[in-house]
């Protein structure tokens, strides 16, 4: 459907505005002609020609009209001679001959200024008269001057006529109002409908969306406004729910140091005040308070690093590392964990070299951190999985296991710190690992992803792992839990060895 646009309305607009002028000008001119036909059906014209006013009793002739028009009446004999006349006679002939009669009656006005008419008549005592009218030719053309002439009958045509101007000025004042309105309306119901909106945005209302239909131009403002509310709305929920998190880190972070804290002050009391004499005792009061020291001293070194990765002004140490060689070195590391907890490790990364410019320490850390997450909290006999992924557009390292699985209430926060994944308070670990592993991530221009083994984005992967030249065949949809971290493809060159 084609956008109406605010210069296309207002073009339609004038356009019905001058078609209904045209109307409203042709019903004005129909009013008037109907009016001089009814008002002058029962209108004599007025007797301005010889033929109307020669008669034989001609000294009583009225010649009301004549007069008001500037003319007079000539009587004439057989000689041509003016034997009468009845009016202001402007002219100094009394006697015409036959050429002078013919070019008067034959070009009415000619060089003499006069309309002429004649007509013959007999008298009361039987002579043969003519009767000779005369009246300006500026009241007179081709037909009478009516509206010039000052007759009765000119009053009633001027009003029938300014009655009929009258009628045409109001339907244009009528039509300019109807057409106001009308492109007044198309322009404020839409800014209406904005300003409505947008005083309820200010005052709160986030989830205030505008919905109308209008011109183009209009439907901007309203795209343009939504876009603006859903980002606004969303950065809300978010801010809202860091604020939450925040506070619930601060709840998180007085639990975790008072509980090892009270321990470590309850058995040092005790073995300062000699309370504790068995000495098999004493040894593990001391184990106790060493362990919960490292415990509080390692949460402080995570709490540390994430502080830092938040705040960090400096970018990161990179180098160009082989991908695939830093994530064998990272299983061969983690192996012994893993033989020692009763977990098999499989591997599917590619021959190739895949080169990418990352910080080694910090990228150490965030893949250490994901593995000792899954060799901590599943139980002997869990399939532990590191793939490389090499794809066209992007690099993926992926860490998957199918042990017990996390959650589905924590899903959504599992990077958010002191989070753990069996939700216990005393599993061991900080609950900062994959929150300072996303940071790591995010900090290399990737991101980190938690899925299982049913979406589209694990689905793809047997596909990938063809597209990655892999020489494993590793089923790797049996697997329930899934830490991607995908990057883009800048500074990366894979190097068939």
């Amino acid at each position: 459907m084609k956008k109406r646009t605010l210069h296309g309305t207002l073009i339609k607009n004038y356009v019905v505005f001058v078609i209904i002028l045209l109307v409203a000008a042709a019903l004005s001119i129909l009013f008037l002609a109907a009016l001089l036909t009814g008002s002058m059906s029962d209108e004599d014209l007025p007797p301005l020609t010889a033929e109307q006013m020669a008669g034989p009793d001609y000294e009583q002739m009225d010649i009301t009209e004549i007069t008001l028009m500037g003319g007079w009446v000539e009587i004439l004999d057989e000689d041509n001679r003016v034997i009468f006349v009845k009016g202001d006679k402007k002219t100094a002939d009394y006697r015409y001959d036959s050429k002078q009669l013919y070019e008067m009656l034959s070009y009415p006005g000619g060089s003499t200024g006069w309309f002429c008419t004649a007509s013959n008549f007999t008298s009361a005592g039987g002579h043969d008269y003519t009767c000779l009218i005369l009246l300006p030719e500026e009241n007179i053309e081709l037909q009478l001057n009516l509206i010039n002439a000052p007759l009765p009958v000119t009053k009633k045509i001027l009003a029938i006529v300014f009655v009929s101007l009258f009628l045409f000025l109001l339907l244009f004042l009528l039509n300019i109002f109807l057409y106001s309105k009308w492109s007044a309306a198309k322009i404020s119901r839409p800014l209406s409908r904005i300003t409505t909106a947008i005083h309820e945005f200010r005052s709160g209302k986030l989830d205030t969306r505008m919905d109308f239909r209008a011109e183009n131009e209009f439907l901007q403002i309203r795209d343009a406004f939504n876009e603006m509310a859903e980002k606004l709305e969303s950065a809300e929920k978010e801010k809202a729910r860091l604020e939450k998190a925040r506070n619930r880190m601060f709840i998180d972070i007085s639990h975790d140091l008072k509980t090892p804290m009270t321990i470590i002050s309850g058995y040092s009391k005790a073995l300062a005040e000699d309370m504790v004499r068995d000495e098999d005792k004493k040894k593990r009061y001391i184990e106790a308070i060493y362990n919960k020291s490292v415990h509080v001293s390692n949460m402080i070194e995570d709490l540390f690093e994430l502080a830092k990765l938040d705040f960090r002004e400096t970018d990161p140490d990179l180098e160009k590392i082989d991908l695939a060689e830093f994530l064998r070195d990272m299983a061969a590391e983690h192996y012994e964990q893993m033989e020692d907890k009763g977990l098999e490790l499989e591997l599917q990364i590619p021959q190739d070299r895949v080169m990418y410019m990352l910080d080694r320490k910090e990228m150490t850390r965030a893949v250490s951190n994901i593995l000792v997450n899954a060799i901590r909290h599943n139980p002997p006999g869990t399939s532990v999985f590191l793939g490389l992924y090499n794809m066209y557009d992007r690099t993926d390292i992926v860490i998957a296991d199918d042990g017990i699985g996390i959650p589905e209430d924590i899903r959504q926060t599992v990077f958010d710190p002191f989070v753990k994944a069996d939700g216990s308070r005393s599993s061991g670990g900080t609950g900062l690992g994959l929150a300072i592993a996303g940071k790591i991530v995010e900090k290399h221009g990737g991101t980190l992803k938690l899925a299982d083994g049913y979406g589209p984005l694990i689905q793809s992967k047997p596909q990938d792992a063809r597209e990655s030249r892999s020489d494993f065949d590793i089923d790797i949809t049996k697997y329930k839990t899934f830490f991607i971290m995908s990057f883009g493809k800048i500074s990366v060159d894979t190097t068939i060895v």
